[in-house]
């Protein structure tokens, strides 16, 4: 008690007032920079639950100040204030409901993440009904030109691996190759 009473003389003859007493004066402040921080009005719940936080944080680590406390104190209610928007961000998205469509923009763009880039279902039958006409059509060519064709396009083979392994002259490659497409994609647009 003889501690605290000679504290507190201390005090009034410096004129320097306590953590406490310098808190509670800065709590409009600190109010206000929450409220800046969170764009919410002053008297919203969020803000004074942050300002709270802010003041309890200072006064719990008062021992720690070296400087003067009003922009010590600022900063963590900016620090408070910023971890509570992070953390409705997370609840946000936590909070996705993709059975309704008549969910907010920011739910929206959470689903379009989540939904399948890829070929929709139709565009699969489509592309699956081309590959088997063009399976067909190149069955009905000659040997010659359905073996260039399938080894230069499906292989990726160039003319003169084709030519070696098929063992015929170049220019007959290049033939068979030219005549094979002109012969596919006549018989693709009467199908």
């Amino acid at each position: 008690m003889l501690s605290a009473l000679m504290s507190t003389a201390l005090l009034a003859a410096t004129g320097t007032p306590s953590l406490p007493q310098q808190t509670a004066e800065l709590r409009p402040l600190v109010r206000a920079v929450v409220a800046c921080v969170l764009r919410e009005p002053p008297d919203h719940a969020d803000v004074e639950d942050c300002t709270s936080e802010a003041l309890r944080r200072a006064l719990e680590a008062q021992s720690t100040v070296r400087g003067p406390v009003r922009p010590w104190v600022l900063g963590i209610a900016r620090h408070v204030a910023l971890d509570t928007l992070r953390a409705r961000q997370k609840q946000r998205l936590r909070n996705v409901n993709v059975a309704h469509d008549d969910a907010p923009s920011s739910s929206r763009l959470v689903m379009d993440r989540l939904i399948d880039p890829g070929a929709g279902a139709d565009e699969q039958i489509e592309s699956a009904e081309r590959a088997a006409r063009v399976r067909r059509v190149l069955a009905t060519l000659p040997d010659g030109p359905r073996n260039a064709l399938r080894l230069f396009h499906m292989d990726g083979l160039s003319y003169q691996e084709i030519a070696g392994r098929l063992d015929v002259p170049l220019g007959t490659v290049a033939t068979w190759v030219t005549r094979g497409r002109k012969a596919m994609a006549e018989a693709l647009e009467e199908s």
